[in-house]
C-alpha cells in the first residue's frame, strides 16, 4: 500500500516542460496547442529563447498556459539552453521537448505513468515522422562502437526531442555537456546514465510527431530524394561524437577503438576529397582539431564521468550495435549531398 500511495503522489508531481527555441514561430502554435490540451494538469512550461528575432516570445506569452520565458541574449545552442531551463524549473520531473513537435493529449501522463511503473530513469515516446510513420519500425536508438547512432533491438539512448527525467537524476548526471552546441548531447547523457546503472525505456503508448528542423536545419532524408546533410550539422555531430568517446569509454576501450575511429575518418576524408566534397572533408578535420584544442576540458569532464562509473565497458558493449552505422547508412542511401548551412 505504501508503494501505491507513493506512486499516486508521484503522478501528482509538477512536470516542467522545457522548450529551447530559436526563431521557431513556425512551429510553436502546434506545439503549444498540444501542451495546452494535456490531460495531466500539473505542468509548467519554460521557453528558453536563444535570442530569436521573430515573434516567438510574444506568441508564447500570449498562448501558453503556465508559461515562463527565459530570454537569452545569445544563441547558446541546445544543451546550454536546456541546462538554463532545468535550473529555473520548479518541477521534480523534467520533460525536454523540441518546438517542432505535435503530440496527443495523453503524452505527459503516459510517459510519467510508464516511468513510475517501470522504474525507468530516462524515458521517451515512440517518435513518428511528419506523416505518422515510425522510421525505426519498432526498434530503438543505439550507437555503434565508434559512437554513431542507428537503429537496434536494444535501446542505448532516448532522443532529446522528447526526453523525460527526474530533475535530481539530471543534476546527478551532470546535465547536458555545455560544450555541445547541438547534436549528440542526448547520446552523451544516456551514456552517462548507463554508466551509473540508470535504466532507459521507450513508452509504447506514447507517441510524438517530430518534424525536424525547428531551430536548425536537420538532415533531409526521404525515399524519393537524395540525402542532404548541412555541413554545420556534420561538424557538430563529428566533434561531439569524438568527445563522447573520449569522456565515456574506459582507457582500455579507447585504446582499442581509437585506431578504428582514425581509420574510418581517414578513409571518409579521402572519399570526400576524391568526390569533390572539400567542405565535408574540412568539417571532419575541424571536428578533430576542436577536440585536440579542447582536450584539457575533455579530460576534466572525463575524470568526473569515470569517478561516478558503476559498470565497466563490457556492459556498455552489450547495449550497442557491432555493425558500423556509418557504413550501414552509406549502403542504404549512398553518398550524401552537402549544403553549406
Amino acid at each position: 500500500m505504501a508503494n501505491d500511495k507513493s506512486n499516486s503522489n508521484k503522478m501528482k508531481n509538477l512536470v516542467s516542460i522545457i522548450i529551447v527555441n530559436w526563431n521557431g514561430i513556425k512551429w510553436l502554435p502546434n506545439c503549444i496547442e498540444s501542451i495546452n490540451s494535456q490531460t495531466y494538469n500539473n505542468i509548467e512550461v519554460i521557453l528558453v529563447d536563444n535570442n530569436s528575432s521573430d515573434e516567438s516570445i510574444q506568441y508564447f506569452r500570449k498562448h501558453c498556459k503556465n508559461g515562463v520565458v527565459i530570454a537569452n541574449d545569445l544563441n547558446y545552442g541546445f544543451g546550454v539552453a536546456n541546462n538554463i531551463g532545468a535550473k529555473k524549473a520548479n518541477g521534480d520531473i523534467l520533460l525536454f521537448l523540441n518546438n517542432d513537435t505535435i503530440f496527443p493529449n495523453n503524452l505527459v501522463s503516459n510517459l510519467l505513468q510508464y516511468k513510475i511503473n517501470q522504474g525507468k530513469k530516462i524515458v521517451g515516446p515512440r517518435i513518428l515522422s511528419a506523416n505518422g510513420v515510425d522510421l525505426l519500425k519498432g526498434k530503438y536508438l543505439s550507437i555503434d562502437p565508434l559512437g554513431y547512432p542507428g537503429p537496434s533491438n536494444k535501446i542505448f539512448y532516448v532522443d532529446g526531442c522528447c526526453l523525460m527525467i527526474c530533475k535530481d537524476d539530471f543534476n546527478y548526471l551532470g546535465k547536458f555537456d555545455d560544450s555541445y552546441f547541438m547534436y549528440s548531447e542526448d547520446i552523451d547523457l544516456s551514456w552517462r546514465a548507463h554508466l551509473c546503472k540508470m535504466n532507459l525505456g521507450i513508452c509504447e503508448t506514447a507517441t510524438i510527431i517530430h518534424f525536424g528542423g525547428g531551430s536548425t536545419e536537420q538532415t533531409n532524408a526521404s525515399s524519393n530524394r537524395k540525402h542532404i546533410v548541412p555541413i554545420k550539422r556534420r561538424f557538430e555531430v563529428e566533434k561531439n561524437t569524438l568527445r563522447n568517446l573520449l569522456k565515456n569509454y574506459q582507457i582500455i576501450s579507447l585504446c582499442l577503438i581509437a585506431p578504428f575511429y582514425l581509420l574510418q575518418n581517414i578513409f571518409e576524408s579521402i572519399l570526400y576529397l576524391i568526390t569533390g566534397n572539400i567542405e565535408m572533408a574540412k568539417a571532419l578535420y575541424l571536428a578533430m582539431r576542436w577536440n585536440i584544442r579542447n582536450i584539457s576540458d575533455t579530460i576534466q569532464k572525463r575524470k568526473i564521468v569515470q569517478r561516478y562509473r558503476k559498470v565497466d565497458d563490457i556492459s556498455i558493449f552489450s547495449n550497442i550495435s557491432i555493425v558500423s552505422n556509418k557504413f550501414r547508412a552509406f549502403i542504404k542511401t549512398g553518398m550524401p549531398k552537402f549544403k553549406l548551412i
